[in-house]
Formats: C-alpha cells, sequence, structure tokens
C-alpha cells in the first residue's frame, strides 16, 4: 500500500512539473508539505501542512504555514501556526533557491492523555526550492525552540511539569506558484 502511494505522489509532482514547474522571483506561492518532528519529550511525530508564501523581491520572502503533528507514542496532536521570514539565494535561473530563515509560531496541543499548554515556540530554517516556472519542490530542515507546561498527563508524561518540545523537523513538499 505504501509503494502505491509513493508512486501516486511520484507521478503527481512529475505531471506538475512536466506541465510548468517553478521560477522563483516575485509573486505568490502555495504549497503543500509532509512534516516530521523528533521532539525530546513528546518523541517522533508525523503530519502535514500548507504554506503560503509572498516574494516581493527575489532575495526576500515572508510565509504563513499551518499544519497539523501526530506525535503517536505520547497520544499528543500538535498545530503549529507560524511565520517566517527567509533570505533566497536563486540560481541556474532562479529554478534552484536556496534559503535561510528564522520563524515564530503559536503552538496549540490537544491529547487525551495530557493537559498541554499552548505556548509560542521559534525557529531557524534552511531548505531549498527546486522547479521550473509554475510548479517547485520544497525541501527544509528546521530546529524548534519550544517548552510547554504540562498540567496533568498520563503514560510517558506522567512524571514531567514542562514538556521540551525542542527538536529536528523535516518538511518534504510541493509550491504552486501564482
Amino acid at each position: 500500500m505504501k509503494g502505491r502511494k509513493l508512486i501516486g505522489s511520484v507521478f503527481l509532482v512529475a505531471v506538475g512539473i512536466a506541465l510548468g514547474g517553478c521560477r522563483h522571483g516575485t509573486g505568490i506561492e502555495l504549497g503543500a508539505f509532509g512534516s516530521s518532528l523528533k521532539s525530546d519529550d513528546l518523541g517522533q511525530g508525523y503530519g502535514g501542512g500548507a504554506k503560503l508564501e509572498l516574494n516581493p523581491i527575489d532575495w526576500i520572502s515572508i510565509d504563513g504555514r499551518a499544519s497539523y503533528i501526530r506525535f503517536a507514542d505520547t497520544k499528543v496532536n500538535m498545530v503549529p501556526l507560524e511565520a517566517a521570514a527567509l533570505l533566497n539565494f536563486p540560481m541556474a535561473g532562479e529554478r534552484i533557491v536556496p534559503y535561510i530563515g528564522a520563524g515564530a509560531g503559536y503552538y496549540l496541543f490537544e491529547s487525551d492523555d495530557a493537559n498541554l499548554d499552548n505556548k509560542v515556540g521559534f525557529f531557524p530554517l534552511a531548505g531549498l526550492e527546486i522547479g521550473l516556472w509554475r510548479v517547485s519542490l520544497l525541501a527544509e530542515a528546521r530546529w524548534l525552540f519550544l517548552q510547554t507546561d504540562v498540567e496533568s498527563a498520563k503514560g510517558e508524561l506522567r512524571n514531567l511539569r514542562e514538556a521540551d518540545v525542542d527538536g529536528l523537523g523535516i518538511n518534504l513538499g510541493v509550491l504552486f506558484r501564482f
């Protein structure tokens, strides 16, 4: 079953790139991505999200993101609502765009087994967009700095007063340019 999903995803990306691709430059980009986050106290989480990026000039962009991450081991769901500022380094006719940036977010937590406070967190990131005219592939790595208070909990979080959600996150996705 996993093989079919992977083949279907690769096919959709190939069709999108064949129909256009992504040249960076100024404009608006809208995309979807899959996420993973390895948190110190919550364990490994997986999910996905959406991103809206505004490029007022080639070298600078800002983006807003909303995503959902599920930490299966601790039965915690996290909804990050984030904004980031990016410094872009367009190359190869703007078809390859490495970037670095920093952002902040408000992180909402939900769990039947724990009561975690919603908190503000911060992250530096580095990424790469590769594409043609209207579609590009996105890959980025980031480090989340986030601590949240544990009001009450069962299971693995029961002995914690504060959960360390810090960790390495990876996002992989597709962006569409308008």
